[in-house]
């Protein structure tokens, strides 16, 4: 049943969605009940905890009663977000960065470290992370935000996603923010460029005993 399901969201999403796209509200829809499972899947994969999605396979006996299980109300949100990316000029400002790279927008889930870290998207040479947070005034949180988008670029150690800016995209304002990678480095480490590499050096030591300790390890 699953194969099937798998098999007709890959149909679906090259007729209504191709990469790069979006599709009409009505496709929107039907995508936004798809990847809703999909991350049920994600978050039953990063926790260790099957019994969510075990629970929703227990009430949906065909792949119709599985497309459907998604509640109504996270897919009318999905489909507003969506509404908001192409109507705020954010669609347009990722193909902007996505530039030649190919008919896509660029890469979703950039791996740094399996099972230890990853990314949100790599549009062109940017890496991204999406917040769907409402309030931003979170200094505390937002400051995590920017350190851990810092972290992954410093991950890349071979230049793996050639990533050369990163920024955040909000989802709920419509909002693209990118800085360049060198220069956001500087910002956060108080202005002291000319340590970056020192900095930088010492991260990746304590980040790869950790993830070696965790039964990681960084990308060749």
């Amino acid at each position: 049943m699953l194969g099937e399901w798998f098999a007709r969201a890959r149909r679906y999403l090259a007729e209504h969605a191709p990469p790069g796209q979006l599709g009409t509200s009505g496709a929107e829809a039907g995508l936004a009940r798809v990847f809703w499972l999909v991350s049920a899947f994600e978050d039953a994969y990063r926790s260790g905890d099957p019994g969510p999605v075990v629970e929703l396979f227990g009430v949906s006996s065909s792949v119709d009663t599985l497309h459907g299980v998604a509640p109504a109300a996270a897919v009318a949100e999905l489909v507003e977000l969506a509404q908001l990316l192409r109507e705020s000029g954010s669609l347009d400002r990722l193909r902007a960065l996505a530039g030649d790279s190919g008919p896509g927008l660029g890469w979703a889930g950039p791996v740094f470290a399996h099972h230890w870290a990853d990314g949100d998207l790599v549009v062109g040479d940017t890496l991204l992370d999406v917040k769907t947070v409402i309030r931003t005034d979170d200094v505390e949180r937002a400051s995590r935000w920017l350190w851990q988008l810092l972290g992954y670029a410093w991950l890349d150690v071979h230049d793996r996603w050639r990533i050369r800016a990163v920024g955040l995209y909000l989802a709920r304002h419509g909002l693209v923010l990118t800085w360049p990678a060198d220069e956001f480095a500087a910002r956060l480490l108080g202005g002291r460029g000319a340590n970056q590499l020192q900095a930088r050096d010492e991260f990746l030591a304590v980040a790869t005993r950790v993830l070696t300790a965790e039964g990681s390890q960084l990308l060749a």
